[in-house]
This record gives structure tokens, C-alpha cells and sequence, in this order.
């Protein structure tokens, strides 16, 4: 294994904490803890904390650009890449949480501007793609702006944890019926029948396992 392919490994250990802690207040001793080696052998990959953040930034805007990908596979159908647009926004929340989005804001505005510019892209191609799909007889006339707004306001209330509690839902359920609005939202009664959400459930489900 190559040094390469060692700092990734040690920098997939400290993702998971990334996100759910807020950067301030994780130093490199503890991601050196994290990551189950030494200080001494953390240096020897990461030259310090702004080198791992940029990192884990240039990670979620790695991700951004994949989706945009998605959205232009043709050997897709219309409603198999919209599913994919729910996991997408749904994985953003989890790996993208308000703590995360709030320090960066504080201590690293130049990363920021860089996620921003990614997510502004993804609407580009949600835009494109939701008004062929509205040409091509599947989609409903839709506003992608409003559209993704509502994926990422409605999602982070869902994954708050008081969210489950107060309305006496799972969290399984509450991601599986919010896809459903959205579904009936955007795609054509006539083309309801033919969806198959297996695939939505199977990643909802890998999702709240990773993160359980």
C-alpha cells in the first residue's frame, strides 16, 4: 500500500467524527486518537488540521460533482435518477450536518464559498434535468430551486433527534414518507405505478446503519 492509499485510509477513520463534532473543538491529538495512531505518525501524512479539513470539504464537493454526474446518465431512466436525487440530498444532510456548516462558515469561509459553488452546479443540473423530464412526458412542472430547498430544510428537521420523538415516527419511516411526497410531487400520476422504490428503502437503510 502506497502513502497515498494509507492517508486515505487513515482520513476515512476521522470522516465520521468530522461530521459529527464541530471542528473547533477537535484538535490534533484527537484526530490522531481517532484515526488509532500516533501523533508522530499523523504528521508523518496530514501537516496539520487545515490540511485534514480541506480535505473532508474537497471530499463533499467530490460528492457534489458525482451527482451531477448521475443526473446526466442516460442509461438511467427519469424516475431511477430522480430516486437517486433524494439519496443524494438525503446523504448531504447526514455527512454535511448544520455544526459541520456553521464552523466552516466561522473558520474557513474560503471552503465555504467552494461547497456553495458545488451545490449551485447540482441545481444547475437538476434544473436541466427535471425540464427534460418534464418535455419527455415523466415529470410535472417544477421549480428545482424550490424543490431542493425543501429536500434540504425538511431532511434536517427529520434527522434532528427531537424530530421522532415529538411526532411518534420512526426515522426509517420519515425519510420513506417524505420520498413519497416528493414522488407524487414531481412524477406524473400515470407513471406512479410503474415506480419501484425498492432501491430507495435499501439505501435509506444503509445509510441509517452507517450512521447508527
Amino acid at each position: 500500500m502506497d502513502k497515498a492509499d494509507i492517508k486515505n485510509k487513515y482520513f476515512d477513520k476521522i470522516k465520521p467524527v468530522l461530521r459529527k463534532n464541530r471542528f473547533s473543538q477537535i484538535n490534533m491529538d484527537d484526530m490522531a486518537r481517532h484515526m488509532d495512531i500516533s501523533k508522530a505518525t499523523l504528521y508523518k501524512y496530514f501537516s496539520s488540521k487545515d490540511e485534514i479539513i480541506t480535505m473532508f470539504v474537497e471530499h463533499c464537493v467530490g460528492y457534489f460533482t458525482y451527482a451531477e454526474t448521475v443526473m446526466a446518465d442516460e442509461s438511467l431512466s427519469y424516475v431511477e435518477r430522480f430516486q437517486r436525487t433524494y439519496e443524494h440530498s438525503l446523504k448531504s444532510v447526514v455527512y454535511m450536518p448544520d455544526i459541520l456548516l456553521e464552523d466552516l462558515k466561522e473558520a474557513y469561509p474560503n471552503l465555504v464559498d467552494s461547497l456553495y459553488f458545488a451545490q449551485q452546479e447540482r441545481i444547475n443540473s437538476l434544473e436541466q434535468f427535471f425540464k427534460s423530464g418534464a418535455a419527455d412526458g415523466v415529470f410535472l412542472p417544477i421549480n428545482a430551486k424550490l424543490f431542493l430547498v425543501q429536500d434540504d430544510a425538511v431532511l434536517r428537521r427529520i434527522m434532528e433527534p427531537s424530530f421522532t420523538i415529538q411526532f411518534d415516527l420512526t426515522l426509517k419511516n420519515a425519510l420513506m414518507d417524505f420520498y413519497q411526497m416528493k414522488k407524487h410531487q414531481l412524477i406524473v400520476p400515470s407513471k406512479l405505478e410503474t415506480v419501484n422504490d425498492a432501491y430507495v428503502e435499501k439505501q435509506i437503510s444503509q445509510i441509517l446503519y452507517q450512521i447508527s
